[in-house]
């Protein structure tokens, strides 16, 4: 299909998900008709039906490049292969289950002329103004947050130069890379998303919760974190296990805050509570973890409301189309 080289390489790993795939293909079509991007969608060896559908949708659509692994190789190294076969100027990755926002490539085509070096454009809605400037170091790989997987975009030259993610870490392995490419290049933050992540009952975190390594691999991601967010005076024992303490308690608290009350998660809520208390005691941190727990039901009883609150707009929006 191309010519010359892409503008934009929207990259999707998928894995035994060829309807959502099927669905994301067509949002990033409706939202940008330009000739000038391509999706590349790497399986990672699903089953031979899926691979089937996968086939057939590019064989319906120009702008799908389409690549089997020979092996599940792991969601990291997948996302790396996804990284080695884009071709455009700019990469962004859309994990397979989530939602493209149908103003997003407008968005990023506008972005894309205001940034005279490579650089990372990253999702923060914690910023105040629309889109924000930070530059390379310390002070951007603490202000880039945690942002979903999905929706980044950043020029080609930046994995070319740092690599892709790292893939020591098995369970969210951007938590470090967006850290490492905000020390190393300059970051435009964004404050409305350019995705709407899904939660589900497949989500890959859930894997993550079940499994044994989960905590230790969360410990992984810090410690090769630390050296982008601490500063070289600060970088020692005692600081780099201070970083881990605080980002093992906040993993502790997010997971409870994902599964309390929630059906078919309370069992990773009572996996993790003793866990959770048992490293308050240890770092002192007795009365945040009893605020931390008495907000538990107040998160649930928001979340009922939103939901009441999203089923009547749903409601009003039926009757003004009829």
């Amino acid at each position: 299909m191309f010519d010359t080289t892409p503008l934009i390489s929207i990259v999707v790993p998928t894995w035994n998900r060829p309807q959502l795939v099927a669905r994301l293909a067509e949002e990033i079509n409706a939202a940008d008709s330009g000739n000038d991007i391509e999706i590349v969608i790497v399986d990672n060896y699903s089953t031979q039906d899926t691979w089937n559908k996968l086939q057939k949708l590019e064989s319906c659509n120009s702008r799908i490049r389409l690549f089997r692994n020979d092996e599940n190789i792991g969601m990291t190294k997948n996302w790396n292969k996804a990284i080695m076969y884009a071709r455009g100027e700019w990469i962004g990755m859309i994990c397979d289950d989530d939602r493209l926002k149908l103003d997003s490539i407008r968005r990023i085509r506008r972005f894309i002329p205001t940034c005279t070096d490579p650089c990372l454009i990253l999702q923060n809605s914690t910023i105040k103004s629309d889109a924000e400037w930070v530059e390379a170091g310390h002070y951007a790989a603490n202000r880039v947050g945690l942002p979903p997987a999905s929706g980044q975009f950043w020029h080609r030259n930046v994995t070319k130069e740092l690599g892709g993610f790292d893939e020591r870490i098995k369970y969210c392995p951007d938590a470090e890379f967006w850290l490492r490419v905000a020390f190393h290049y300059p970051v435009l933050m964004v404050r409305d998303y350019l995705i709407v992540p899904i939660q589900h009952d497949t989500n890959y975190m859930w894997e993550a919760f079940r499994s044994s390594d989960f905590l230790e691999q969360v410990k992984i991601s810090i410690e090769l974190s630390s050296q982008w967010v601490l500063d070289k005076n600060e970088i020692g024992k005692k600081a780099i296990q201070a970083q881990i303490d605080d980002g093992i308690w906040e993993t502790l608290r997010t997971v409870l805050n994902n599964t309390f009350l929630l059906r078919g998660k309370m069992k990773y809520f009572k996996n993790y509570l003793l866990e959770f208390i048992r490293y308050s005691f240890l770092l002192h941190r007795k009365k945040l973890m009893v605020k931390a727990i008495l907000q538990l039901p107040i998160l649930r009883i928001k979340d009922f409301i939103r939901s009441i609150a999203s089923e009547r707009r749903g409601q009003t929006q039926g009757k003004i189309d009829i």
